[in-house]
């Protein structure tokens, strides 16, 4: 009775492994070599035993070329023509074995290459270029489809790649015209908040005199009503106060110092008092506020006005 006729595969694993220049490593079999000496090749050769797929192109090429490289997807699996099967007897059992290969493409990151033995060359070229060493035979025909597989591959990686910072920076566009957008709407309003400011000024003036026994006063609970109406009107508009308060130090970009010369007496007097009848020759903090004399405001963090403020 005839056993039946068991079929098993070898698999040969390779890379087609690429620079930062975007070109294509290729080596040269040595002129010593029994099969197909002096012929072009791509890097790799057989899986041993039990040993992973990765762990073994990852080998091959640390063997053949003495780097690492950064491995990608894989570009390119085929069957080798059944005139490369080769059969073995083992008793009365047949043993075929085909031949499968698998292709990867890999990213050289550095390190010099230090050939094996078993080649004899090297040369960095691009993709045309390494195409036209391979021909159409047998042993060159699945490596130069194994190339013309990673240039396809690269050419669709970078047009997704491409197109995902095209959709990025038009996602950008979009919130830049929003915010230019909201900042148009609000400074277009600029010229009448300018206007505006300066009756909130008088109100804020008036109001923060009112002895505390009118506060209750029918007539002074009108005007702060109107004072926040007012204040609502401009925060509905964007404008924030600038927080400015005694003791900050200094801020150019969001204030404006006001000299004791260009004052009235009265408030000279109360800026005096406030430095505790300290002179300017005796004063030991510079640059920091000692009076809030006009609130500032911005909208979206832009100043239309600076604080106004005594320093020391």
């Amino acid at each position: 009775m005839e056993k039946r006729k068991k079929d098993f595969f070898s698999l040969t694993v390779k890379a087609v492994i690429v620079n930062q220049e975007g070109k294509v490593l290729i080596i040269k079999r040595s002129k010593d070599d029994a099969i197909k000496a002096g012929e072009y090749d791509l890097p790799g050769g057989n899986i041993d035993y039990r040993e992973n797929i990765e762990v073994a192109i990852k080998r091959e090429i640390k063997e053949e070329l003495g780097i690492e490289v950064e491995l990608g997807s894989i570009i390119y699996a085929f069957d080798f023509e059944n005139k490369y099967d080769r059969e073995y007897e083992f008793g009365e059992e047949k043993i075929k074995i085909g031949g499968k290969g698998l292709r990867f493409i890999a990213y050289y990151k550095d390190g010099e290459i230090k050939l094996s033995d078993e080649h004899q060359g090297y040369e960095w070229l691009n993709f045309d270029k390494a195409l036209e060493k391979f021909g159409n035979n047998d042993f060159t025909k699945d490596k130069k489809e194994s190339i013309v597989k990673a240039k396809e591959y690269l050419e669709m990686k970078n047009s997704l790649e491409g197109w995902k910072r095209c959709m990025a920076d038009f996602e950008n566009y979009k919130k830049r015209q929003s915010e230019e957008r909201k900042d148009m709407i609000a400074f277009s309003n600029v010229n009448l908040i300018s206007e505006l400011i300066p009756i909130l000024d008088n109100f804020h003036a008036s109001t923060s005199h009112i002895p505390e026994e009118q506060k209750e006063n029918p007539w002074v609970t009108g005007i702060m009503y109107i004072q926040k109406q007012l204040e609502k009107v401009l925060q509905d508009y964007g404008v924030l106060e600038i927080e400015v308060k005694v003791g900050d130090e200094f801020d150019p970009n969001i204030m404006e110092a006001i000299t004791d010369a260009n004052l009235p007496a009265s408030t000279r007097e109360d800026a005096s008092s406030t430095r505790g009848g300290r002179t300017e020759c005796e004063s030991t903090n510079k640059d920091v506020v000692i009076k809030v004399l006009m609130k500032g405001y911005k909208i979206n963090n832009k100043v239309i006005r600076a604080a106004r403020v005594i320093v020391e």
